[in-house]
């Protein structure tokens, strides 16, 4: 049985990946976390707890959007508990995107249920995100939209999975 942890981006729940499970070979137990809508940083920490309360030792990473960046961020602080990391939508600002969200006003976001400072530091850290410090074997779905074709988002990730072996 391999265990793939679904990791949603930020605002979404869980239950975004639902036709994803359901492509899923049988011999794969999903796990689906709620990370919340906070910066990638927390949900970090909150996808941590709940791999620590599951007892999951061992697993495949799948994060789309902010979920890839938590997903990147447990593999290289992690390394021991990730078999493979599939970071799926993952988001690569530039330092302008940083700067133009530092000048919107607060009211504009709130009305949106964002965070001005969540949103800053979600751009930042993704801005400096280093892939180089990922270890497990890494898959980079760049025009990949799981939600519009999930059977052949689990082939791709099968495939690699299956000529990477952990």
């Amino acid at each position: 049985m391999r265990d793939i942890v679904l990791l949603h981006p930020a605002g979404l729940m869980p239950d975004t990946w639902t036709d994803v499970v359901r492509s899923l070979p049988a011999d794969w137990k999903p796990w689906l976390p709620h990370l919340g809508a906070g910066p990638p940083a927390q949900q970090r920490v909150v996808a941590e707890q709940y791999l620590d309360r599951q007892e999951l030792r061992r697993v495949v990473l799948v994060g789309h959007g902010t979920g890839a960046l938590v997903a990147a961020g447990i593999a290289k602080q992690q390394p021991h508990r990730v078999s493979h990391v599939v970071l799926s939508g993952l988001p690569r600002p530039e330092e302008s995107h940083v700067k133009a969200a530092k000048l919107l006003p607060k009211f504009l976001l709130r009305r949106r249920g964002v965070d001005k400072g969540a949103l800053v530091d979600s751009l930042a850290e993704a801005r400096d995100l280093d892939l180089a410090g990922i270890t497990a074997p890494t898959l980079l779905i760049d025009d990949a939209d799981y939600s519009a074709d999930p059977a052949r988002f689990v082939a791709e990730i099968n495939d690699f999975l299956s000529s990477n072996p952990a």
